[in-house]
C-alpha cells in the first residue's frame, strides 16, 4: 500500500512531466494549469496545492529535465579515458535526441526562457557550468591548452549544433561533430 508521500511524489511528477510536454508542444508560456492539470490527469486545485505559481511549477518542470538530459553526458565525461571518446559518446547521445524532438525544443525553449527570468536563468547557468567543468577536467586531464575556454567553445558549438539538428534534418550531426572534436585534440 502506498503512502500519503509516495502518492504525492508521484502526483508531482506526473505534473512535471504533463508540464514538461507542454512547455515542448506550445512554447513556455502557450498553456494554462487547466491544461496542465488535465493533461496529468489531476485536478486544477491539486497543481495548485504543490505549486504557488505557474512560473515555479514551469521552471521546476524545465530544469528536472535538463538535468535528466545532463546526466547521461556527465556520465559520459565522468567514465572517459579520452576526451575524443567522451565527446563522440556526448554527440552519440545528443544524436539520439532526434528521436525525440520535443526534448530538445524544450532544452531551447528553456535557455530562451533563461534570459527573460534570472531565477531560471541562475539555475541552468550552473547545471550548464557543472558540465563544461566537467568537460574541462577531461580536456585537461589530456593536456588540452586553455581547458576551460576550450570546454566553453565546445559545449556553445554542440549546443549549435543540436540547435541546427532542430531545423534541419539532413544535418550530419556526427560528420560536424567531427571537427569540433579536433579542437579536444591536444597540441
Amino acid at each position: 500500500m502506498s503512502t500519503s508521500r509516495e502518492r504525492g511524489r508521484t502526483t508531482r511528477a506526473k505534473i512535471l512531466r504533463a508540464t514538461a510536454e507542454l512547455i515542448a508542444r506550445d512554447g513556455w508560456s502557450g498553456f494554462s494549469t487547466r491544461e496542465i492539470a488535465a493533461r496529468a490527469g489531476v485536478t486544477q486545485g491539486i497543481v495548485s496545492y504543490h505549486w504557488r505559481s505557474k512560473d515555479e511549477l514551469v521552471r521546476e518542470a524545465a530544469l528536472n529535465a535538463t538535468t535528466d538530459v545532463l546526466a547521461p553526458l556527465g556520465d559520459a565525461l565522468d567514465h572517459a579515458t579520452s576526451a575524443r571518446g567522451a565527446l563522440e559518446r556526448i554527440v552519440a547521445l545528443a544524436d539520439s535526441f532526434r528521436d525525440s524532438p520535443e526534448l530538445t525544443l524544450l532544452l531551447f525553449e528553456t535557455m530562451l526562457q533563461a534570459g527573460r527570468d534570472p531565477q531560471l536563468r541562475a539555475a541552468l547557468a550552473a547545471l550548464i557550468s557543472d558540465f563544461r567543468n566537467q568537460l574541462a577536467a577531461v580536456l585537461a586531464r589530456e593536456g588540452v591548452h586553455d581547458a576551460a575556454a576550450t570546454a566553453a567553445a565546445l559545449a556553445a558549438a554542440l549546443d549549435g549544433l543540436f540547435l541546427h539538428a532542430v531545423v534541419d534534418d539532413r544535418l550530419d550531426l556526427a560528420a560536424a561533430a567531427t571537427a569540433l572534436l579536433r579542437l579536444a585534440d591536444p597540441p
